[in-house]
């Protein structure tokens, strides 16, 4: 049985993430509504069973504390369900590496930047421009309120990952590894800075189920603490 302010904690985590990086983040005792910077970061969250859908939703995401019926409703609603992102937990103990130093300069939040095109974004996509854009802005913008680090292979910019803490939550995010530096360890390096970093407190991530990502940190001790299942309007 999941324990709904435990979950909460964790999803406030991420929304916090979102709100720095994606867009704006909008609460209500009902819902939650992330209204993205893209469309596809904008998302609706019910809160209750009692909860009225809106007419100009889009992209619905459930929670735990969401209640019960509302898979029946959404697809009633002509909703299709369209993944599952899995909220991950790990113990922060082990992290044996010698720690790192963030990203300190708006040059290094730049190449930090970039490692995020590379590893995320595909040259030949429409918005291509816009997502290279956009990570350098969020990047020069964050990195003196949020912990992000850089791992270099031979002077060249090669892994990055972010940390985000609210309260006793530590949030990993943009964990991204250029294409030709990938193999090397570059990523579990900067899982243990994450853990240090959330050292007397939780360590948490979310990735997509059933993807290759999920299979690598249920590796790395990395464990389900509850699921969210998303449902899009065609």
């Amino acid at each position: 049985m999941p324990d709904d302010a435990a979950d909460a904690a964790l999803l406030d985590n991420q929304l916090a993430f979102l709100a720095a990086h994606r867009g704006a983040v909008r609460r209500s005792r009902d819902a939650i509504e992330v209204v993205g910077d893209s469309p596809d970061f904008s998302v609706w969250i019910p809160l209750s069973t009692a909860t009225e859908l809106p007419a100009d939703a889009r992209t619905v995401r459930l929670v735990p504390w969401s209640g019960d019926g509302w898979e029946e409703r959404l697809l009633r609603a002509g909703f299709e369900p369209t993944h599952v992102l899995v909220h991950m937990e790990a113990p922060v103990e082990g992290a044996a590496d010698e720690p790192l130093v963030a990203v300190a300069s708006d040059a290094e939040a730049a190449d930090f930047a970039e490692v995020q095109a590379a590893a995320f974004l595909d040259p030949e996509e429409a918005d291509y421009d816009w997502w290279r854009k956009e990570f350098v802005e969020r990047a020069v913008q964050n990195y003196r309120e949020q912990a992000l680090y850089l791992l270099r292979v031979d002077g060249h910019p090669a892994a990055t990952t972010l940390v985000l803490r609210t309260g006793p939550v530590t949030g990993v995010y943009a964990v991204a590894t250029k294409p030709q530096y990938r193999g090397r360890g570059l990523a579990t390096r900067l899982l243990g800075q994450a853990r240090r970093d959330a050292a007397g407190g939780r360590l948490t991530l979310q990735v997509v189920e059933g993807s290759d990502a999920e299979r690598l940190y249920l590796s790395l001790g990395f464990r389900c603490a509850f699921r969210s299942p998303h449902f899009r309007r065609p």
